[in-house]
């Protein structure tokens, strides 16, 4: 895995550094002539205050934040376009992977969607490449509009799928004061080794060292995902060259286990969360949105939080953390295409996307209007402001000196599975190491073979 490239790391930590400086139904056809065709330069002008159209939006926000945020963009677009009507599915991440593939089979297409990774909508052939809509006559987006990196993760080739608006990265996340009074300093945690140390000092009668959410395939899969870039190995490679990475992984969380609540393994990352935010674990893997996710919990735990790289594995260079971007798309089976880029645009205006980067942290964004994000940022989380603000410097740093590529990964979401199945045996002493790395061999490979 390649470190990312400097200047990417160098115009996104500016962009941060700044901020902290500164203190059902299928979907009715629009009424436009012409649409669902391929859009060009010589399109007809619109008059956006007659368009009509029902617009399906598919949104996995589901922080108190983020829900408020969707609702101010509804009431926004409902005043510039009167007969605009956005309805919004709030699907968690791990239900649109369940759910959009079966809608996109019975041709049930909704109009937009949230995305992280592109790569399994893609290869259900659900996505709309947006490439030429950045070329239209009066197009609000350009595609040097955004941070080296971020546009990147969402194209395919020469085929662009999302619009960025932030960028994303998963680290550890640790409760500083527990692991002070643990006797540990965050800058001791350098090692897997530091991790299992603090993770034992900090267990003592109800209160644990570390968090991790089995219950749900995608959370089982991606802190082992986190840590592994750590360790410098790719969770889907199962080569030979890879198995003593990959047993090493496994035995960083056999060790773990042992500093970790026993519901845990029904966990999904809002009891995680919950328990984090109450101080009854102390680390757990998590990103940008840490902030959204835990204000409401208790605003107090952002006072006593850090965000760092995961410490380096034994067989690591160094502590690496994996960089995305989240961003919004379109569905190839939309009827209403003209509207849905028109409201991406707008979702990707100044005022919307310094309003989403004051919720979740980082903007994809290079023309992002910083004052902008800390006046908001101050509004959002009034009651842990200075602490929000030290969390923006940790990602800041993380992006920096540790951030890489995140890879995309086909058949990803079956992959999950896999990992949570034998890790849950692993963890529940039903199967060794070596058994549970030959288990997890063998059912990512046949996964990789049905997409040859």
């Amino acid at each position: 895995m390649k470190q990312l490239k400097k200047p990417a790391t160098i115009l996104i930590s500016l962009v941060v550094l700044a901020s902290v400086a500164l203190t059902g139904c299928g979907s009715k056809q629009t009424e436009i002539s012409g649409q669902g065709s391929t859009p060009t330069a010589a399109a007809k002008e619109i008059d956006w205050k007659t368009v009509k159209a029902d617009i399906r939006f598919v949104y996995p926000g589901t922080s108190e934040a983020e829900k408020e945020l969707a609702e101010q963009f509804k009431t926004k677009m409902k005043e510039k376009y009167p007969n605009v009507n956005i309805e919004y599915m709030f699907l968690s991440w791990q239900d649109m992977e369940k759910k959009l593939p079966i809608m996109l089979s019975s041709a049930d297409y909704p109009d937009m969607t949230m995305t992280q990774d592109v790569t399994n909508l893609v290869q259900l052939d659900g996505l709309e490449d947006i490439s030429p809509y950045f070329n239209k006559t009066g197009a609000a987006l350009k595609k040097d509009n955004f941070l080296p990196g971020t546009l990147e993760y969402a194209a395919r080739g020469d085929k662009i799928y999302s619009v960025p608006n932030l960028a994303n990265s998963f680290t550890l996340m640790v409760n500083e004061q527990m692991l002070n009074e643990a006797g540990m300093k965050v800058e001791e945690l350098k090692t897997w080794e530091s991790v299992e140390k603090a993770a034992q000092l900090m267990t003592k009668g109800d209160k644990y060292g570390f968090g991790y959410p089995l219950g749900v395939a995608r959370f089982a899969f991606r802190v082992p995902f986190t840590a592994a870039y750590s360790n410098g190995l790719l969770l889907s490679d199962t080569s030979d060259a890879s198995k003593k990475k990959y047993i090493e992984t496994l035995d960083h969380f056999k060790k773990l286990e042992a500093f970790e609540p026993k519901a845990h393994f029904t966990w999904g990352y809002p009891e995680m969360w919950r328990s984090f935010s109450n101080g009854e674990v102390g680390m757990v893997a998590a990103g940008t949105y840490f902030s959204a996710n835990v204000y409401s919990i208790n605003p107090d735990i952002i006072k006593v939080s850090r965000a760092i790289p995961y410490p380096k594995g034994p067989s690591g260079d160094k502590a690496q953390a994996p960089v995305s971007s989240v961003g919004i798309g379109m569905f190839k089976g939309s009827k209403n295409k003209d509207v849905a880029w028109k409201l991406i645009e707008e979702w990707s205006s100044s005022e919307f996307n310094s309003s989403e980067a004051a919720v979740v942290n980082v903007t994809a964004m290079k023309n992002a209007n910083l004052d902008e994000i800390v006046k908001k940022a101050e509004k959002v989380y009034p009651k842990a402001i200075d602490g929000h603000k030290r969390i923006l410097q940790d990602f800041n740093q993380i992006l920096v000196n540790n951030g890489v590529p995140m890879a995309t990964i086909v058949g990803q979401p079956e992959m999950e599975t896999v990992v949570q199945d034998h890790m849950t045996k692993l963890l529940m002493g039903k199967m060794t190491t070596e058994e549970t790395y030959s288990a997890i061999k063998d059912g990512i490979n046949k996964i990789k073979d049905k997409f040859k």
